[in-house]
């Protein structure tokens, strides 16, 4: 009995788990405003340059229209300055304000133009757009810098758990993990782990736990977004102590030693 107890198992966890795109490029809304429609829908292949969705040109049209008007002004003005410098020797002292003013209302104008070419936003890169329902999206005011979807590589995947605080077991560098996909239990996909958050990070159901990231070995058919549960090994430990790690912890935290 005391040998069996003290067999050597490997110490193992599970958490739940998912496929995520392993290198996506964020979109992230470039400036305040309203989005108006998309040109794509979740999950359809796109190509580098193609049109992902565009915001509300209503607002940024009209302060682009002020703004040219404001540039005109300030040119004609310093136009009429300049015709005057030849008669009166005075007026050359205005022509440096007038030329800072146009100035001024150039970079409004240019900085504008530019609000209005990424009102229109492209895709980075080629790949697989990962958003939530455009319906959700369409008429709702954005921030600057807000995160709207993802472009990612079909083949770029890895694999993603959450391991709870109870269960934050050492983990060795390089070690195994298994990821059992509810859509596909007996066909787990095996990995290598890549690094264990050193913080745990909230979840959206309230509870706290660290963010694990795996790279799976070889190549998989199963798509992004497939969850399941990831089987995390760590070193080898005495039978006796796998059977009793979370009863003793469970112990110590009522005891308070």
């Amino acid at each position: 009995m005391l040998g069996i107890l003290l067999f050597p198992v490997h110490l193992s966890v599970l958490a739940p788990g998912e496929l995520v795109a392993a290198n996506p490029a964020t979109i992230r809304a470039p400036l305040d405003g309203v989005i108006a429609e998309f040109a794509v829908r979740p999950n359809q292949t796109v190509t580098a340059g193609q049109s992902l969705f565009s915001f509300d040109q209503a607002p940024v049209a009209s302060k682009l229209d002020v703004a040219r008007e404001a540039l005109a002004t300030a040119q004609a003005e310093y136009r009429q300055a300049a015709q005057l410098v030849l008669n009166d020797p005075r007026a050359k002292a205005q022509l440096a304000g007038l030329l800072g003013r146009v100035a001024e209302k150039q970079a409004q104008a240019a900085f504008l133009e530019g609000q209005a070419q990424r009102s229109r936003v492209q895709a980075p890169q080629a790949g697989i757009a990962l958003f939530d329902d455009p319906s959700e999206w369409i008429g709702r005011p954005v921030q600057t810098g807000e995160r709207i979807m993802q472009i990612a590589a079909p083949n770029d995947v890895e694999i993603e758990a959450w391991v709870p605080i109870g269960d934050a077991i050492p983990l060795p560098d390089k070690a195994p993990l298994h990821l059992y996909l509810s859509a596909a239990p007996m066909t787990p996909l095996s990995g290598t782990l890549r690094y264990m958050g050193h913080r745990a990070t909230a979840r959206p159901d309230g509870t706290y736990a660290y963010r694990v990231r795996a790279k799976i070995d070889g190549a998989t058919a199963q798509r992004i977004g497939l969850k399941g549960t990831a089987k995390l090994v760590g070193d080898r430990v005495p039978l006796v102590y796998w059977m009793l790690r979370r009863p003793l912890a469970s112990i110590r935290q009522f005891l308070a030693l």
